[in-house]
């Protein structure tokens, strides 16, 4: 792929809260489809990479007019997003620039995990401590961003933050800092095209011929991961099981988006529980009826704890 994150990227414009009918897989304009970061679990202080997926409405676009911050404010309690109000509109002090370029290099900040994960932020003189973050279902935390195209509507990512375990034991603490492994990005290892009883491969960006209004079944796979190094796929990671205050191995569960510029995809996601070892989803994409067009696809495939793969191809409609 180009790249991951947050991984398709989110819009922050009312495009945010789609209709019940809008499709959410047809691209037809300007839009950064997803985000990476490489790696995409760091701790405060370490670097990461992030690189943008954007495409102009036709095909991946490369562009130089992006702009990417962190946000390194923390939304008020009453505040019903997940991004600070300061953040969304720009406020003073509340943007951390990363650069302009499809992609840039970031350190993440000293105190994302006080502002953002376990740690109780500083309150005021005279005022406690304020209330510490809710991790995700994976007891992850992240460190929230910004990035902003000429023409497209700004996009939330994310890269989650190695912080520590919070309403643990010592003992599982201890446990907990031997067993966990940073996440890595999943790969979308294989994508097929299923035609009847024929299943071809599809190279990465490689182009595909479809008769007009042919209903292909769109397969994406990604790596099984047997131990517990690192893997593309759906990995292993101990979690504290908060009510018993011990740790628990769990797996992380896998989803992905479909996107396409032409023909329509029967659904916009797809995905697999973190109990179900399968690993590949398919749907169906009814190519465009008009000859001689083409259209661009992308599968953008997500792990639970925040990592980021990406595929694509095109088609054209022939005889």
């Amino acid at each position: 792929m180009l790249l991951a994150a947050l991984g398709s990227a989110l819009s922050l414009s009312g495009a945010c809260k789609p209709s019940l009918d809008e499709d959410l897989s047809h691209v037809d304009g300007p839009r950064i489809l997803a985000v990476q970061a490489e790696p995409p679990e760091a701790k405060p202080g370490e670097m990461v990479k992030l690189r943008a997926l954007y495409t102009d409405g036709t095909a991946a676009a490369p562009t130089t007019d992006l702009g990417w911050s962190f946000c390194v404010v923390r939304p008020a309690l009453a505040e019903p997003t997940a991004l600070s109000a300061a953040c969304l509109e720009g406020a003073a002090g509340a943007l951390l620039p990363l650069g302009s370029a499809p992609e840039v290099h970031g350190v993440v900040p000293a105190d994302a995990c006080r502002l953002f994960g376990p740690d109780r932020p500083l309150g005021k003189p005279g005022e406690p401590a304020g209330r510490a973050a809710d991790p995700d279902v994976t007891g992850g935390y992240y460190q929230p961003g910004i990035v902003r195209a000429s023409g497209a509507d700004d996009a939330l990512f994310e890269v989650r933050v190695r912080c520590g375990l919070a309403g643990a034991t010592q003992e599982s603490v201890a446990a907990f800092e031997r067993t966990y492994r940073s996440n890595t990005n999943p790969t979308v290892s294989d994508v097929a095209i299923v035609r009847g009883d024929r299943e071809g491969a599809v190279a990465d960006g490689a182009e595909i011929v479809a008769l007009p209004g042919e209903v292909l079944t769109v397969r994406a796979g990604w790596p099984a991961c047997t131990d517990d190094a690192a893997c593309g796929g759906a990995e292993r990671y101990p979690a504290l099981d908060a009510a018993a205050r011990v740790l628990v191995t769990r797996r992380e569960s896998m989803r992905v988006s479909w996107l396409a510029t032409r023909g329509k995809f029967a659904s916009s996601r797809s995905g697999r529980a973190e109990d179900d070892q399968a690993t590949s989803v398919d749907t169906t994409w009814v190519a465009p009826a008009e000859r001689g067009v083409s259209a661009a696809l992308w599968i953008v495939l997500r792990d639970a704890r925040g990592g980021t793969g990406i595929r694509s191809l095109r088609v054209r409609t022939g005889p």
